[in-house]
């Protein structure tokens, strides 16, 4: 089954990208790994690379050591597997992500009722 998403979708995530200096990689560099959808249930794994999720009301599990991760919707829950001093930011609202790392991560979250912890 494939998901498609709205034009209006496509072009907040462009404009998500473009709002938090999103660039294309340098020659040698890893690229990231991007997750989209709306409302959906799904497990994904960002290979000790950086990952995104853009989208509302999913819920995610991202294996893999995740050096950044970023949110750019309203009411995801995520439980993320991160890299030791890795960052994950979060630009919406009521999302929750629980993360597990070897180590300590560095938050920032932009916007009411985002609430992050890390996982037990």
């Amino acid at each position: 089954m494939s998901r498609m998403m709205s034009m209006a979708a496509v072009a907040a995530v462009a404009v998500f990208a473009s709002a938090v200096g999103a660039h294309t990689p340098a020659c040698g560099a890893d690229p990231a790994v991007n997750f989209a959808g709306s409302g959906a249930t799904f497990a994904g794994d960002c290979q000790g690379r950086d990952a995104s999720l853009a989208g509302s009301s999913n819920t995610v599990t991202i294996r893999g050591a995740c050096r950044a991760f970023q949110i750019a919707g309203d009411g995801n829950r995520v439980l993320v597997d991160m890299a030791p001093r890795g960052t994950i930011k979060l630009y919406g609202s009521n999302n929750q992500v629980s993360w597990t790392a070897s180590g300590e991560v560095e938050v920032t979250t932009v916007g009411p009722g985002n609430i992050v912890t890390r996982a037990r």
